[in-house]
């Protein structure tokens, strides 16, 4: 695990080694347990702490989870949300599993895949256990899987499968070979087991309507949907006759810990407060100004404590498609822009503060492998209003001329609109806020001509590199990059970060971004994951996101459903 600055090493300490609440009985009692291992580092790693207690010797019955949004798909390839991260690998397998945040292939749990190998830099044999069905009882062989990967890539806008990916070669119903673009670090580790990444029968899905690919779906993982109200509820029943019969080789994601996982949709965060507090709930993620009805340097008694994060960078980017944006053609309204944001401003803007979040000092998060210590306090773009409006004023603009289209998320905090806006309405900028719910959001943001800047938070799988890779290459985007960049000299610099992955090579990447002015990442946040105290751990998937279907339970825990 590399080094980090002392403060927010300090910072990481005091969060991520608290562990949880009381035990099942409500004494309050607590157990420390440190980070899971990995190649991940940084503040905010996975603090699954263990609350005094026994635990659960067989399936527990039910556990109710507060959704935190209420726009997500949950057929096959739907595209990414918050809500999906959490529950796509409930419902659909990958080849591997990905037990924790950056850990490599060798660390990697088999899943749909028996085995991967490597045969050379950019090709790696795949073998299928031969006894896989899904729930509706569909042989899943080879041929779905190839299917699975084109699909994830045109539909559900997984790009990075195109950017990493030349073409998987059948071998037979077991076994594939994966014949890569491009090698270097999280490139196989994406392929084999993003959290993105899910597996569906060929021959079913062609066959389905659009309602039972959306409300009864044939799936690959250890949960099938029992009932679903969009925007309301989602109701996921385990599996009874799950293809994985030998306990020994089940996977972190596909345990089937609770037989009853109801999903309810409480998309404000005060609400969910309310509903942990009134046992209509059994756990949730809540924001940073609801974590002290919680916790007040260790988890109050009744209530499990545990702090993750630091995975998603909340970044702004800069429209470079030349003629669709004033911003493209003016490298002075650029850096006014850049100049302009106050990243810790924004921060407090969404109730944040240095205990539940981090400003970020590269396009990245210091929890992703290959950030550079040296970045942290640097003169990453550092709010500087006079700066901002000297560029401003050299674009030879009068105030108020130049109106930016910012394209962000109703679920965004109006807080961070806020101060953002105000940030760059001081600069001389007119600001017009286009906001959206997820669908539409998805919609927009590949078109250039609907947008000047874009607020959108940005993860890799462990290393900042994979970051940088599923943005900036060419590759996985029609136009360029996800900000519209043409730049061949990009290109080659990302090249050699992504393949080499030198220190020099990383550090020549970052300091390009930085002279181009097309992207500042702004600040990062930690999961704050709640529940009550029957709940013995928490478990996160590889992406620090809740993995609910593995939580520890206590014996004899009652969930607030029953």
């Amino acid at each position: 695990m590399k080094k980090i600055s002392g403060a927010i090493l300090a910072a990481a300490l005091s969060i991520s080694l608290i562990g949880c609440g009381g035990n099942a009985s409500g004494s309050g009692a607590n157990s420390a347990a440190g980070a899971s291992g990995g190649q991940s580092g940084g503040a905010a790693q996975n603090g699954t702490g263990a609350a005094a207690g026994t635990a659960a010797s067989g399936q527990v019955d039910k556990v109710v989870v507060g959704l935190t949004a209420s726009s997500f798909d949950v057929s096959p390839f739907g595209t990414n949300s918050i809500p999906r991260q959490w529950l796509a690998q409930n419902l659909y397998g990958s080849l591997y599993c990905m037990p924790y945040y950056g850990a490599t292939l060798e660390e990697m749990e088999p899943w749909l895949a028996k085995s991967i190998e490597k045969v050379d830099d950019t090709t790696y044999s795949v073998e299928l256990y031969d006894y896989i069905h899904d729930s509706k009882g569909n042989a899943i062989t080879s041929e779905d899987i190839v299917f699975s990967y084109e699909h994830l890539f045109t539909d559900a806008q997984e790009t990075r499968i195109n950017t990493y990916l030349d073409y998987i070669e059948v071998v037979d119903d077991q076994h594939m070979l994966f014949h890569l673009k491009k090698y270097g670090p999280g490139v196989m580790e994406f392929l084999a087991g993003n959290y993105t990444l899910t597996i569906c029968d060929k021959d079913w899905f062609e066959g389905a309507s659009e309602e039972e690919r959306m409300n009864d779906p044939a799936v690959t993982g250890a949960y099938k949907i029992a009932s679903y109200t969009p925007g309301a509820e989602l109701v996921l029943e385990a599996v009874e006759d799950y293809w994985q019969t030998d306990e020994s080789l089940r996977c972190s994601a596909d345990t089937q810990n609770v037989k009853t996982i109801q999903y309810k949709v409480i998309t404000e965060n005060s609400m969910r407060s309310i509903a942990l507090e009134n046992h209509e709930i059994d756990a949730t993620v809540v924001d940073a100004s609801e974590l002290k009805r919680f916790y007040d340097g260790s988890a109050l008694p009744g209530w499990n404590v545990n702090i993750t994060g630091g995975v998603f960078c909340n970044t702004i980017f800069v429209n470079m498609d030349s003629g669709k944006s004033p911003l493209a053609d003016d490298e002075n309204l650029r850096k006014a822009v850049l100049y302009a944001l106050d990243s810790e401003s924004i921060m407090y803007g969404g109730d944040y503060d240095e205990s539940t979040a981090e400003v970020c000092y590269s396009f990245g998060t210091s929890a992703m492998n290959g950030y550079q210590e040296s970045w942290v306090g640097s003169d990453y773009w550092g709010y500087d209003p006079a700066k901002a409006k000297e560029c401003y004023q050299a674009s030879g603009h009068a105030d108020g001329q130049v109106t930016i289209r910012l394209l962000s998320r109703t679920s965004i905090a109006d807080g961070i609109h806020s101060v953002i806006i105000a940030n760059l309405q001081a600069a001389g900028f007119k600001v017009e806020l286009l906001s959206y719910d997820q669908a539409l959001f998805n919609s927009y943001k590949n078109d250039s001509s609907q947008w000047d800047l874009i607020l959108d938070n940005k993860g890799a799988t462990g290393p900042i590199v994979s970051c940088w890779d599923n943005n900036f290459n060419p590759a996985g985007y029609t136009n360029g990059s996800v900000c519209f960049t043409h730049d061949d000299h990009l290109t080659e610099l990302l090249t050699k970060a992504t393949t080499e992955g030198s220190t020099e090579d990383i550090q020549a990447f970052h300091e390009y971004l930085k002279e181009i002015a097309c992207v500042k990442g702004l600040f990062t946040t930690y999961n704050l994951m709640i529940a009550q105290d029957g709940i013995l751990e928490q478990k996160v998937n590889g992406n620090m996101m809740p993995r609910v279907n593995a939580y520890v339970f206590a014996e004899g825990y009652q969930s607030v459903g029953k």
